[in-house]
């Protein structure tokens, strides 16, 4: 697998301290940079194919920016890791003079597929190469990274070696994204559940496709099934259905909707399958349960 990128990169006032050390291998290009930007340098950097950027040292002082904002106005410092998607312009400014080390990794598109479709879901694998993605990283990142970068700078070892500390590098500072599987409990977090009620009220009632609701909490779609089984005894379309049922109860109740006109704010093919579903829920007929509310 060969990497062909198109990497445009312009910078002003930030000047290689060391040359640059590189390795490739089957679609993953490592590269470890030593540098040094003075106060009000900055760049604009773009690149067709998807990047992981790993900084060394404490990059507070620097901000970036996406698109064609100004950093120095719009901008956020920047964190110990950064995962930035194919095609994506960033822009950095120096508030400070500042020397610093980075290992950056350039992803072949496919390459990238191939390692998070199996274990997260197409579906989920492809939101989260389209995404950027920006946080602290742990010492256990660190210590991957310089060992990457020992590597990368020695060829001390084979290329299987160098892909499978990438894969454990990129797996390490992107954990909390891919939200792996709780293999202890196999259950979503009370944080998780909520991210999916505030996810599901948006919709105003209306269904969501499970493959969303594995997408909120950032787990695959089988095994979001089976985790949010076991955290509520249900299956993800029989949750939804109560909850919009619930939200069927409260239009009952607060306002002077017709039971036709509730179904069709809520999403449901017509009255007739509203009327199935609630009465499947709640026991009664919508229009039974609205007059039992008066005696």
């Amino acid at each position: 697998m060969t990497l062909l990128q198109n990497f445009q990169g312009q910078t002003a006032g930030i000047e290689v301290t060391e040359p640059a050390a590189s390795r490739f291998c089957n679609g993953v290009l490592g590269l470890h940079w030593q540098a040094r930007g003075g106060r009000g340098a900055g760049g604009t950097y773009w690149s067709d194919v998807p990047r992981l950027m790993l900084f060394l040292d404490d990059m507070s002082t620097v901000k970036i920016s996406e698109g064609g904002a100004d950093p120095r106005r719009a901008g956020r410092p920047v964190s110990d890791i950064v995962y930035v998607p194919a095609g994506y312009t960033l822009r950095s400014h120096f508030t400070a003079a500042l020397e610093f080390r980075h290992l950056d990794l350039h992803f072949d598109p496919i390459w990238l597929r191939d390692y998070l479709g199996p274990a997260l879901g197409e579906t989920l694998a492809e939101g989260l190469m389209n995404r950027m993605i920006e946080r602290d990283a742990p010492p256990q990142v660190h210590r991957l990274a310089e060992l990457l970068i020992d590597e990368i700078s020695g060829n001390a070892f084979d290329d299987l070696y160098f892909e499978n500390l990438t894969r454990a590098v990129l797996m390490a500072a992107l954990a909390p994204e891919i939200a792996a599987p709780q293999c202890c409990s196999g259950r979503l977090t009370s944080y998780q559940m909520q991210k999916l009620k505030t996810a599901f009220a948006k919709r105003g009632g209306r269904r969501m496709p499970v493959s969303d609701m594995a997408a909120v909490v950032g787990l695959s779609e089988s095994w979001f099934s089976h985790a949010f089984k076991s955290t509520t005894g249900m299956s993800p379309l029989q949750w939804q259905k109560e909850q919009r049922v619930r939200s069927a109860q409260e239009l009952l109740r607060e306002t002077g909707l017709s039971v036709a006109e509730i179904a069709g704010r809520l999403g449901f093919a017509d009255q007739s399958h509203f009327t199935k579903v609630f009465r499947a829920v709640a026991g009664q007929t919508p229009a039974n349960w609205r007059r039992s509310l008066t005696g």
